[in-house]
């Protein structure tokens, strides 16, 4: 079966000045939307949806760009590769890019799921007969009926997925149908237009748009908490700027020697500050975080 480490090679090859370019283009389309809205950078998307999910999210722009075809040299990332490349590589590996070079992604609906082993997969988007995947990592998580943003790719005989993988909620799917329905047909309409593969190929960006915006605000919805007075507690940013030159270990020292911080990672600090003890019961800790983003500076979210 395809990994990760049959597109090492191709993802060294990104390094070339001309490739990291057109990438970054790409990358663009894929994540500037949801993270200029959110005011954050792509690394503050590990810390808030984990690592795994960050890697995926890459991974969609990466095979969306796999697919593009640019004005430089070569024109196409995977066909210079395999051009200049292509003899260190096995046979699957080549099959691989070669699949992913013309693949498209498309929302589908999951049944028959044997984990570890296979699932079948529904396009909800163009239709057709029913695929049988061989997959096993997806197939351990996966549940019947459930919806998922994918690329299913021929590979040496099999269909398998890529690991551009994510899963679609309701609320997701309502978001990338109607942004579809405005790309390719009337907003107002209940069912989607027949869309050509590369109509739908060229709307990738559409599919992790939808998913980071719904991802977004579920992460960053916070419960309805009240006080002891029974009134809702109001979370606000208050931001601090720091002196011009200021890195983030030197920061991070001196957050250290702060009584009641608490470093959680590389760039967040929880602060416990204890009140004072009422008579006759014990004093409860304050709860409240501290960031650094570098470029912005020192930021607290607190109550």
């Amino acid at each position: 079966m395809p990994t990760a480490h049959d597109l090492y090679g191709l993802m060294k090859f990104l390094a070339r000045p001309e490739w990291r370019a057109c990438f970054e283009e790409v990358f663009r389309d894929h994540f500037g939307p949801a993270l200029e809205a959110a005011d954050m950078d792509f690394e503050d998307l590990a810390d808030l949806l984990g690592d795994g999910l960050a890697m995926t999210l890459w991974g969609c722009a990466f095979e969306d760009f796999l697919t593009r075809d640019f004005e430089v040299e070569g024109g196409n990332i995977v066909d210079e590769y395999l051009r200049r490349r292509g003899w260190k590589e096995s046979a699957q590996a080549k099959a691989y890019m070669a699949a992913l070079r013309g693949s498209v992604m498309s929302l589908y609906e999951v049944s028959e799921i044997v984990p570890g082993t296979s699932l079948v997969a529904r396009d909800l988007l163009r239709g057709g007969l029913p695929i049988a995947v061989s997959e096993g990592t997806a197939t351990r998580s996966l549940k019947q009926w459930d919806r998922i943003a994918a690329r299913i790719v021929p590979v040496m005989g099999k269909h398998v997925l890529a690991g551009g993988l994510l899963p679609f909620t309701p609320e997701a799917t309502d978001a990338l149908l109607d942004g579809l329905r405005q790309i390719f047909g009337n907003k107002r309409a209940r069912k989607l237009p027949a869309i050509k593969d590369e109509d739908l190929q060229s709307a990738a960006c559409m599919f992790t748009l939808s998913w980071l915006f719904d991802a977004l605000e579920r992460a960053t919805q916070m419960p309805v908490m009240h006080n002891s007075d029974g009134d809702e507690l109001l979370f606000h940013h208050m931001h601090f700027p720091l002196a011009s030159g200021v890195t983030q270990n030197e920061i991070a020292a001196r957050l250290g020697q702060v009584d009641g911080l608490s470093q959680e990672s590389a760039k967040f600090w929880n602060w416990l500050e204890p009140p004072p003890k009422r008579r006759g019961g014990r004093g409860q800790r304050c709860l409240s975080t501290a960031r650094w983003t570098p470029g912005r500076g020192y930021s607290e979210p607190s109550s």
